[in-house]
């Protein structure tokens, strides 16, 4: 039996395995596609990983898909609707990529008050449920508004497990 690390990556005998990075990749450019930094007012978006944190029942990936929002160098305290249309904005190139795929949730991260995706003072993030996630995407009708009440609602204390509001 192959090893999660051969499932996950797929190897030269067998055709089985989810290529996560080309998931990504194709995240990401949907990701670049939607959110033109200037127009938002922000310096910079990736689709920066996706962690793989557990086995599901049939032996694939669980994973968390993440994308990521530098605000600014000068932001102290973010634009709470720039950031619930950049959730948004996240999810529609996180969901079609990863169909499919088993999702824990999707994480969105915002950094700010530093500079760069990295390098930021603060990180904050919404961890979106893959129900949720599926009827911004799918649900027509139900846009950032109808989202962000859903989110805030379904949050609770626990930062650890989604939904996670900010």
């Amino acid at each position: 039996m192959p090893s999660l690390l051969e499932r996950l990556l797929g190897d030269d005998e067998a055709d089985e395995g989810v290529d996560l990075q080309e998931r990504e990749d194709e995240a990401h450019e949907s990701l670049q596609r939607r959110v033109d930094p200037d127009s938002y007012g922000i310096d910079d978006c990736a689709v920066t990983g996706v962690a793989v944190v557990n086995e599901g029942p049939d032996e694939e990936p669980v994973v968390v898909p993440i994308a990521r929002f530098s605000l600014g160098e000068d932001v102290e305290s973010p634009d709470r609707d720039l950031v619930w249309d950049l959730a948004a904005e996240a999810v529609r190139a996180l969901v079609p990529a990863f169909e499919g795929v088993f999702v824990r949730h999707y994480d969105v991260q915002f950094t700010f008050d530093g500079d760069g995706l990295f390098e930021a003072e603060e990180c904050r993030r919404t961890a979106v449920t893959p129900d949720l996630a599926d009827r911004l995407v799918a649900e027509s009708g139900w846009g950032v508004a109808d989202f962000r009440e859903a989110m805030l609602d379904a949050h609770d204390i626990d930062d650890h497990v989604a939904p996670v509001a900010w």
